[in-house]
């Protein structure tokens, strides 16, 4: 190996001696010289370049609120010598300061379409020409009104995942926001809305980050919040329920066999431990034994709470007897 590299080195320097090689450096200098000569004669011709420009609004008092949207940045067209487009382009971010206190009265701040020019000129110099602008001009409103606090409603569909379940209130964060705007306007909102969400085949807790749906007139802040689904798994419990019978005459009673039948159904996890007895309803009718010849009674589940799924019965008729008081 360091053989080679020898053989090289001496090959290079055998190389550096010969007329040839210097020809070849010579050429490239001239080439190189002339190529820098091109480059500074095209900057100095009339070019066109796009640029976004940042717009800034400075001296803003801490008491006011925008309700309506700023723009961060102004797409222009500009038309200058080459040297000036490169330096406004390359060696610094062009951008357009605002005073506020300047140009703003009585709930309004107008920068009219002269303005933007003008400014927009001591941006890029007075040589250059704006031949475009994406903005015209700059209207924004404002108010210097406390805000006031208001609730937030998801608005959507949830569909849980087979197996599991939406268990407990979706919340927000935060819970409520600040409503800006004019008295007229605020006093009429008692709540804001997100934008409508749908969540298909959830299978676990799931946040999402979700937008408030603007309302006219008025500027919500935060304009957005974290959405949180509480989705669990289901899990299957058993329970032995007592029967009701309903519509026995006065005099009679109905003893049924059994007196309690087992149910099973499927209850979020974090609800396994607890006590559903008394929300889960079972009857017989009496009325049945006149409607039927069999020697036993319709169990019929007529009340249970959301919570529980796939309700169950083990057994869906009991024996009877009716004893005389």
């Amino acid at each position: 190996m360091g053989q080679k590299i020898e053989t090289a080195r001496t090959k290079w320097k055998q190389l550096k001696k010969t007329s040839s090689f210097h020809d070849a450096v010579l050429f490239l200098i001239f080439v190189a010289i002339s190529a820098l000569f091109w480059f500074i004669l095209a900057l100095n011709d009339s070019a066109q370049d796009n640029f976004n420009v940042k717009i800034q609004i400075t001296n803003v008092p801490d008491t006011v609120t925008f309700i309506s949207d700023i723009p961060e940045k102004v797409h222009v067209s500009v038309r200058d010598k080459g040297t000036n487009l490169w330096r406004s382009g390359i060696l610094r971010h062009p951008s357009v300061d605002i005073d506020f206190k300047e140009y703003s009265s009585n709930g309004v701040m107008r920068f009219t379409h002269s303005d933007l020019m003008s400014a927009l000129k001591g941006t890029f110099g007075s040589t250059a020409q704006i031949t475009s602008s994406s903005i015209d001009s700059l209207r924004l409103v404002y108010t210097t009104n406390k805000g006031k606090r208001v609730p937030v409603t998801v608005v959507g569909a949830i569909y849980p995942a087979s197996g599991s379940i939406l268990e407990g209130d979706i919340r927000t964060e935060p819970s409520s926001v600040y409503v800006y705007g004019d008295k007229s306007v605020v006093d009429t909102i008692h709540k804001v809305v997100t934008d409508h969400i749908e969540m298909k085949d959830v299978s676990e807790t799931t946040s999402v980050e979700v937008e408030l749906r603007k309302i006219k007139g008025a500027r919500i802040m935060p304009s957005m919040v974290k959405v949180t689904v509480p989705i669990e798994p289901l899990v299957r419990k058993e329970a032995m329920i007592t029967i009701t019978a309903v519509n026995v005459p006065n005099g009679e009673s109905l003893l049924l066999f059994p007196s309690k039948v087992p149910v099973d159904y499927y209850v979020a996890m974090s609800r396994l431990s607890d006590n559903d007895d008394d929300d889960i309803e079972l009857q017989v009718d009496y009325n049945d034994i006149a409607r039927s010849s069999s020697s036993r009674l319709h169990v019929e589940t007529v009340r249970f709470p959301d919570r529980l799924r796939n309700v169950n019965l083990k057994s869906d008729s009991v024996e009877y007897t009716i004893v005389k008081n």
